[in-house]
């Protein structure tokens, strides 16, 4: 098997993560081997560094994290950002404006960190994002208002993140926002969340950016993924796998398809395409 594979790029909900939110202990111990091997495992997530950190002692053969869906390249070891993207202070009241039109619920990502309207998570169910509740209750900076947060922290924002009720909602904050020509990248997440981050900024650039600084050439990358948000990096990467409870999407844009996320896909991955 060829093993000419330096890096592996994983996406967590829904491929690294098992539907419990947990990761097997062989899928662990995998990562030490890859890092014996001289070679890298990184996470590349939407997620920001905060939501990161209950996995931290899993995670410690894993260098870097690609975070904010490539806007915060994190160095775990070096405890701090290796490369950071901010959205454009031009786009915040237009989305704010687009924003106040449905039942939503907002996460901004300042520096890594996750801030969101502490009475919403409790009802996290209601915008399709119920599993996250334990999460978001431990780790993210609780406001009252989240709108004060936007205007207060323009060009600081890494990302933010809407949540909404229905896919439907979702894609009509995306139109509103379309039909604004902002300088911000919108993609489809989870069952009903809309990503806005930096314009030219997505997985794809986090995973480039990264080998790139570790004289990687592309071609000797993998990415792993399930969701829109990871098309990016499946298109960017030498060797692009789906798991198999990937959505069409990323099924289409993949070049391979492996086993699922609860029967452990990543580290089929990690010892047939990367270790060999």
């Amino acid at each position: 098997m060829n093993n000419d594979y330096e890096l592996i790029a994983l996406d967590m909900d829904d491929t690294l993560l098992r539907s419990d939110k947990t990761i097997s202990d062989e899928t662990i111990e995998s990562f030490k081997k890859v890092r014996d091997a001289g070679k890298y495992v990184v996470i590349c997530t939407g997620r920001p560094v905060a939501e990161i950190a209950p996995y931290d002692e899993q995670f410690k053969e894993m260098q870097y994290y690609i975070c904010e869906s490539g806007a915060l390249v994190y160095d775990h070891f070096a405890k701090k950002p290796a490369a950071r993207h901010t959205i454009d202070t031009s786009a915040m009241e237009a989305i704010i404006d687009a924003i106040s039109h449905d039942d939503v619920m907002v996460q901004v990502m300042v520096n890594g960190a996750s801030i969101v309207e502490g009475a919403k998570i409790p009802n996290m169910a209601h915008y399709q994002m119920g599993v996250y509740v334990s999460l978001y209750s431990t780790v993210a900076k609780k406001v009252d208002d989240i709108i004060p947060v936007i205007r207060d922290n323009a060009g600081s924002i890494e990302k933010i993140n809407v949540y909404h009720t229905s896919r439907e909602a979702s894609i009509r904050t995306s139109e509103r926002l379309a039909a604004k020509n902002l300088p911000i990248e919108r993609i489809y997440a989870e069952t009903a969340s809309l990503e806005l981050s930096p314009k030219g900024i997505h997985k794809g650039v986090g995973i480039a950016d990264l080998a790139s600084s570790l004289n990687i050439p592309i071609e000797k990358t993998i990415a792993v993924g399930d969701a829109d948000n990871d098309i990016p990096m499946l298109k960017t990467a030498g060797l692009s796998l789906a798991v198999a409870n990937a959505n069409g999407h990323a099924k289409a844009a993949a070049d391979l398809i492996i086993p699922d996320n609860n029967h452990d896909g990543c580290l089929y991955a990690i010892n047939k395409y990367l270790l060999g």
